[in-house]
């Protein structure tokens, strides 16, 4: 339905049998894919009931608790995104690297003389 704010970090996928139910709490910006079966979803707060099929995703807007339950034996995938911390890590990582790729250019390496 829509797309993820955030850069997926990491998939968690499962399995829920006809009328079971998994609590997400605080997974704002998660993605919820179904790719098998039928799942229901509903967010603390909200008035709105989401059904989603195969093959359809809804992304988690509100903080709080979420509930999806399974209308049907159900396979889905859970996209959870980043958290700030690894997107600070990976500015870090970027920034250093690109420092010592700068580094590397202007002190290039010669071949030492072997004798």
């Amino acid at each position: 339905m829509s797309k993820p704010a955030s850069p997926i970090r990491h998939t968690l996928r499962s399995a829920l049998e006809r009328r079971q139910a998994m609590v997400l709490a605080n997974a704002k910006g998660t993605v919820v894919a179904v790719d098998r079966g039928s799942v229901w979803i509903t967010q603390e707060r909200d008035p709105r009931d989401i059904v989603l099929v195969k093959g359809m995703r809804f992304e988690i807007d509100r903080p709080g608790r979420t509930i999806v339950a399974a209308e049907a034996p159900s396979r889905l995938r859970l996209l959870v995104p980043e958290g700030w911390r690894e997107r600070f890590g990976a500015a870090v990582r970027k920034t250093i690297a690109r420092v010592l790729g700068r580094r590397n250019e202007r002190f290039p390496r010669r071949a030492a003389p072997y004798f």
